[in-house]
């Protein structure tokens, strides 16, 4: 029987992967877990003078092998960004495990900052489902549904109110502004920590650029790769195999990719080693039309 704590705790948070990937006994787990990367593809609201645009699809694959795919349809505007985005289980991977996952995410842009509004997360996997239901003010989260609850554990980290304020949510999460226009910088774009909350936890995404990389596929072009640490704060179970070995897991990477006409970055490919092998979330195809002016920092 699925261990629906670890699932939900494990594989739930979508740059979440960090997390998915960290349950490492269970392809299941794996497979609701991957679906939810691709969730830091951020865009813009509908109607507006200036929009750029991205449709993106996502293979992903563990041990080389193609498990699930995930199709993103967003827009940018001048101050803000909506995104809808589906992930279903692949190929062989469907006789193992049919889950699908939804999420949606909409916010403003205020020069290099990312203000989450609200954040709409589904997922299911036969007859066991998953729900959040967030909106955010400000970087607090003021409202907030869950389901289901944390099964209560003596060894998990208190979350408190404190947890849910200066944080965004999983899909604001790996959506990178600059402030200025031009070519992205490495160590701007990839020195920062990231604070997130996703309804049922409290972590941190640490980066740090590593290299630049030239690409050609679904993008061609320059990314920059950073390196990431997933570092858990409250919600999580410290005593869990789990928990201890994503949050010592270095095999951790982010190729981020600019959006054309734009003064933003999106993953283009996310890398988690695992003891089953690599987990990759891949752009097959990233096609963006469109232009805008970033916001100026209010």
């Amino acid at each position: 029987m699925v261990d629906r704590d670890m699932w939900r705790t494990g594989s739930m948070i979508a740059p979440g992967v960090f997390a998915a990937a960290r349950n490492t006994s269970g392809a299941r787990r794996l497979l609701i877990g991957a679906l939810l990367l691709p969730a830091g593809l951020i865009a813009g609201p509908a109607a507006h003078a200036e929009t750029a645009t991205l449709t993106a699809s996502y293979t992903i694959s563990i041990a080389g092998v193609t498990i699930g795919r995930a199709d993103v349809t967003s827009r940018f505007t001048e101050k803000g960004y909506a995104a809808a985005i589906n992930g279903s289980t692949w190929g062989i991977s469907r006789f193992v495990s049919d889950a699908r996952a939804s999420l949606a995410g909409s916010g403003r842009i205020s020069g290099s900052s990312i203000v989450p509004g609200t954040y709409n997360f589904d997922t299911s996997e036969g007859d066991f489902t998953t729900q959040v239901r967030m909106s955010m003010r400000g970087g607090s989260v003021v409202q907030l549904e869950a389901f289901p609850n944390l099964i209560e554990a003596a060894d998990r980290v208190p979350l408190t109110g404190r947890h849910k304020n200066n944080v965004v949510d999983p899909v604001g999460a790996f959506f990178v502004a600059l402030d200025r226009p031009g070519p992205p910088d490495g160590p701007r774009v990839c020195n920062r920590t990231v604070k997130v909350f996703d309804g049922w936890q409290r972590y941190d995404i640490r980066t740090s650029y590593r290299e630049t990389k030239n690409v050609t596929g679904g993008y061609t072009g320059d990314v920059i790769v950073c390196a990431a640490r997933y570092v858990p704060i409250a919600g999580h179970r410290p005593s869990r195999e789990s928990v201890e070995y994503m949050a010592n897991n270095k095999r951790l990477e982010i190729w981020m990719a600019p959006v054309e006409g734009t003064n933003l970055l999106i993953p283009y490919r996310i890398l988690i080693g695992t003891k089953v092998g690599d987990l990759v979330v891949a752009a097959r195809q990233f096609e963006t039309s469109g232009s805008i002016r970033q916001a100026s920092t209010n």
